[in-house]
C-alpha cells in the first residue's frame, strides 16, 4: 500500500509538470481578449431583465398585487396592503 501512495504522487508530478509545459508552448488561446458578440440592445435588456425578474419572484412563491397603475411583488395581500402603505399607494 505505501508502494502505491509513492507511484500515485510521482505520477501526479508528471502529469502537472506536463501540463506546465503544454500551457507554456505558445500555442495556447488568448482567452484574455475581449469578446466581440452582438450587443444586446437597451430595449431587449430591460425586457429580458423583466422576464427574469417575473420567473425569479415566481420561484420563490410570490405573487403579484396591482394598487391602481402600481403592482408589487408579495408572499401574500397582508404583505402586499403593508408594502404599498409603505409606498403610499393606499391609506
Amino acid at each position: 500500500m505505501g508502494m502505491a501512495k509513492k507511484n500515485m504522487g510521482s505520477v501526479i508530478a508528471v502529469l502537472g509538470l506536463a501540463a506546465m509545459a503544454m500551457s507554456a508552448d505558445g500555442t495556447s488561446r488568448n482567452y484574455n481578449r475581449l469578446y466581440e458578440g452582438p450587443v444586446e440592445s437597451e430595449e431587449k435588456r430591460k425586457r429580458r431583465l423583466a422576464k427574469s425578474e417575473v420567473r425569479l419572484n415566481k420561484a420563490r412563491g410570490m405573487k403579484q398585487f396591482f394598487y391602481g397603475e402600481n403592482s408589487l411583488w408579495a408572499i401574500n395581500q397582508k404583505n402586499a396592503d403593508r408594502k404599498a402603505k409603505n409606498k403610499k399607494w393606499i391609506e
